[in-house]
């Protein structure tokens, strides 16, 4: 993936983020969420079978995998080499982001406040992963960009089906979920139901 895809990251808007400690289910939720047009998959890599899903999913064509968690510049070395194809970090780490550039992954890096976020964006992160967001709400997203335009917030943590309009209404570019997806059920097609939904309501 060039890094160009960060177009591709912010046209699709939602990333599904999936914790494999079985393959099987983790792939069987990933093609759920590919059905109901959730397209780019974000792997939590400290789980189990992280290595195992993103090889597998990547190697599928149907899926944009990307690695989640990551906290170091090799782990975000080893998932690309795994075919990952973007980097999510729960904090900045200048390491991360010199790799990801220098691969042309698009890097995803953890902040909060206005200085991490601006300072990630220096470092030259794509975009900053405000977490958890429901401890602050889209009025903060829409706080940040009225002073801040210039970010690309990824909002994830509490985005469900009843508020993801809200924090894309504020200004975040992209929203990450995880436990709304199973909402209405741990089964393919209740995954795929409610991908279908929130898909349809980023826009």
């Amino acid at each position: 993936m060039e890094r160009s895809a960060t177009g591709f990251l912010k046209k699709s808007r939602v990333i599904a983020v999936i914790r494999p400690e079985n393959l099987e289910e983790s792939l069987e939720t990933a093609r759920a969420c590919a059905d109901g047009g959730i397209r780019i998959i974000e792997i939590i890599s400290v789980s189990p079978a992280a290595r195992e899903a993103v090889r597998e999913l990547s190697s599928g064509g149907d899926v944009c995998v990307g690695a989640g968690t990551v906290m170091s510049r090799d782990s975000a070395e080893e998932f690309c080499g795994l075919g990952a194809r973007f980097v999510v970090s729960p904090h900045t780490d200048p390491e991360i982001i010199a790799y990801c550039r220098g691969a042309g992954v698009p890097v995803i890096q953890g902040a909060f406040t206005s200085s991490e976020m601006v300072n990630a964006a220096k470092a030259g992160a794509d975009f900053v992963k405000m977490f958890p967001a429901s401890s602050t709400g889209p009025g903060y997203v829409k706080a940040v960009k009225r002073a801040l335009p210039f970010l690309d917030i990824m909002v994830t943590g509490g985005i469900t089906a009843d508020n993801i309009g809200d924090y894309f209404a504020a200004g975040a570019s992209l929203a990450g979920v995880s436990t709304a997806l199973a909402a209405g059920g741990a089964d393919r097609a209740s995954v795929r139901r409610a991908a279908e939904r929130l898909r349809e309501l980023a826009g």
